[in-house]
């Protein structure tokens, strides 16, 4: 087990800015949270230098657009990033206003909670997808989940401690260590949740957006190892504060060898991944290199 980081005094500095934010955000109403953080994000980020990075992989993406088409979207894709750091803070709150999140799938969702196996559940960075452990949990899928542990140790610990009730099966930070445990959770019968659409240095490049995207092969491959459902997640921000959750089963790949069928079914999963994107673009976390 990896040793804890000591605070230091700018650890301790920041997280006290950073637990202003948060006491703030809890005092107001749900939804007043969400839009204020939204504005604040859409009227700052042009003063930032990834604004530039989004609008130029916006551009990559989608080449037959034009500049006032990527102007807007990267404005709006502000407003959703802003509003969902709002809502992270407040994640209590949306579990208590449970009208807020509609689940699409109720069927698989079903299904995957009666059967004895378990599933591996991909999801990417869109809408809020904080929330997709909501109606997991509340149809009877005792999750575990992987995240990317904060730099700074106090709000590690605090963003934890908020997102743990989500989890029966622990929050696991993104680090080898973790992986034995979260196969022998899956083998068990349970489900595992993780996001699959960043960068992987060192990953199998798969098609995504008409490139070869280094992509992680994990969740492909606990699917194959254990002969579980690997399922695709998406959270949508419909109105406001309000969201749809849609859940797709990816077909196994196909090949001779398991590396061939880990990479035709994480091909699949990106093509998936795609398609959302390209529904509602202004969703997604656009910051990030994927070449």
């Amino acid at each position: 087990m990896a040793k804890p980081t000591t605070p230091t005094f700018q650890h301790r500095l920041e997280y006290m800015g950073f637990r202003a934010v948060a006491g703030l955000m809890n005092a107001l109403p749900i939804g007043a949270a969400s839009a204020i953080m939204g504005f604040l994000w859409q009227v700052l980020a042009p003063f930032n230098h990834r604004h530039a990075t989004v609008q130029k992989h916006l551009k990559d993406a989608f080449p037959e657009k034009n500049q006032a088409w990527i102007r807007q979207i990267t404005s709006q894709h502000w407003n959703n990033l802003g509003r969902t750091m709002a809502e992270g803070l407040c994640v209590g709150k949306l579990l208590q206003q449970r009208h807020r999140i509609t689940l699409q799938s109720q069927d698989l969702i079903d299904q995957l909670a009666q059967s004895t196996k378990g599933a591996v559940f991909v999801s990417l960075h869109m809408g809020n997808w904080e929330l997709l452990a909501v109606p997991a949990l509340e149809n009877g899928l005792s999750m575990a989940g992987i995240y990317q542990r904060a730099s700074n140790p106090l709000v590690d610990r605090y963003i934890r401690q908020v997102r743990q009730p989500l989890y029966p099966g622990g929050l696991h930070s993104k680090r080898r260590a973790s992986v034995n445990g979260l196969i022998k959770w899956v083998r068990g019968g349970e489900t595992v949740c993780m996001m699959g659409d960043l960068r992987q240095s060192g990953g199998i490049k798969v098609p995504f957006f008409g490139h070869l995207a280094p992509s992680t092969p994990f969740p492909a491959m606990i699917a194959e190892k254990l002969d579980v459902p690997l399922i695709a997640a998406c959270c949508r921000r419909t109105n406001g504060c309000h969201f749809t959750i849609q859940a797709v089963e990816i077909k196994p790949g196909v090949g001779d060898t398991m590396d061939e069928r880990v990479a035709d079914a994480t091909a699949r999963l990106h093509r998936q991944f795609e398609d959302w994107i390209r529904e509602t673009p202004e969703q997604w976390m656009w910051g990030h290199r994927r070449r």
